[in-house]
């Protein structure tokens, strides 16, 4: 079951309250866990803070005593314009388009940008596993108010022209809301249409019958190539009628071949339900600039489509 999930670091950096600059660890891991941010990290809170501790450019050190944590961030002007430059668009930026941004409002240099902004330190700033933009932490994630107006308005899909105005005048999320549909298996992007899908757990009882189907299919195949098994001669006695021995194969053969039709039916489904999550995949990575998870997708999509197009190929040889 996927959902928007918070990177270890902007989980620990969320219990943090405007002003706070250090806590005592006990009260960390606490609200760590109160969050619920946690559920999905498979870790409590204690030891998820431990983690973070030890983290390179972690976003809190040890205090004064083993008992208190507080805050690495020191301020700058820089990490103020980047927070206004995220907050005024609205819109969730790598760390290449802040840069960008802040090399046009300021006289600092690429370098010397990127070495003094280290959002992993401001608490205003959070990321999600997966991605590698930065969000504000004010923000809130609207991923369960649009499955639930979906789901209750009998809505299976949206074109991605209208997906803002769906978004703002029909859910009616707020401004300071993100929508991540990449990062939710209950949405799916294929092309310009965005499919709100089954909840993530019948999702997964899905693709686990589609991996036995998979694997029947297979031993199906090997054993028509292996050919009939030869049955042991029958005695006099034991010689059964013929027209009764050729209905019953003929039932068997029928019986086999409706089993390997079906087989077939359920692995190019699986190989196109595939198919349609990779779509999805080459969306997230293009916002990432990511061309060459990209290029990886598009060669294992046409390798997909040649095995199916095979597949359809021995189905309709089977129905004739």
């Amino acid at each position: 079951m996927k959902r928007p999930t918070y990177t270890r670091p902007s989980i620990v950096k969320k219990v943090f309250r405007s002003g706070e600059r250090s806590l005592p660890r006990e009260e960390v891991s606490s609200r760590i866990e109160a969050s619920g941010l946690v559920s999905h990290a498979e870790l409590d809170g204690s030891s998820l803070l431990d983690i973070v501790l030890k983290m390179e450019q972690s976003p809190v050190r040890v205090g004064s005593s083993d008992a208190i944590v507080e805050l690495t961030f020191s301020p700058h002007q820089l990490f103020d314009l980047a927070y206004r430059y995220v907050r005024d668009t609205q819109t969730p930026k790598l760390l290449e388009q802040i840069i960008g941004e802040l090399r046009r409002q300021t006289q600092f240099g690429w370098n010397q940008i990127n070495r003094l902004l280290q959002l992993q330190r401001d608490p205003r700033f959070v990321q999600f596993e997966g991605d590698t933009r930065w969000f504000l932490a004010e923000w809130t994630i609207a991923n369960d108010q649009v499955f639930d107006f979906c789901q209750k308005n009998g809505i299976s899909k949206v074109a991605s022209r209208s997906l803002v105005y769906f978004l703002d005048q029909e859910v009616g999320i707020g401004e300071e809301a993100a929508f991540l549909p990449a990062l939710d298996d209950r949405f799916r992007m294929d092309g310009d249409t965005l499919y709100i899908t089954a909840a993530g757990e019948q999702a997964a009882e899905v693709e686990a019958q589609q991996e036995v189907a998979a694997a029947l299919a297979s031993d199906a195949a090997a054993a028509e190539e292996a050919g009939p098994v030869t049955q042991p001669e029958h005695t006099p006695q034991e010689q059964e009628d013929p027209k009764e021995e050729h209905a019953m194969n003929t039932v068997q053969s029928q019986h086999v071949l409706q089993e390997v039709q079906q087989l077939l039916e359920q692995a190019i489904s699986r190989l196109d339900a595939r198919n349609q999550e990779m779509s999805q995949e080459v969306v997230a990575h293009f916002q990432q600039n990511n061309m060459q998870a990209i290029e990886v997708l598009m060669k294992e999509k046409n390798k997909h489509e040649q095995i199916a197009n095979g597949l359809k190929q021995l189905l309709a040889a089977s129905e004739q």
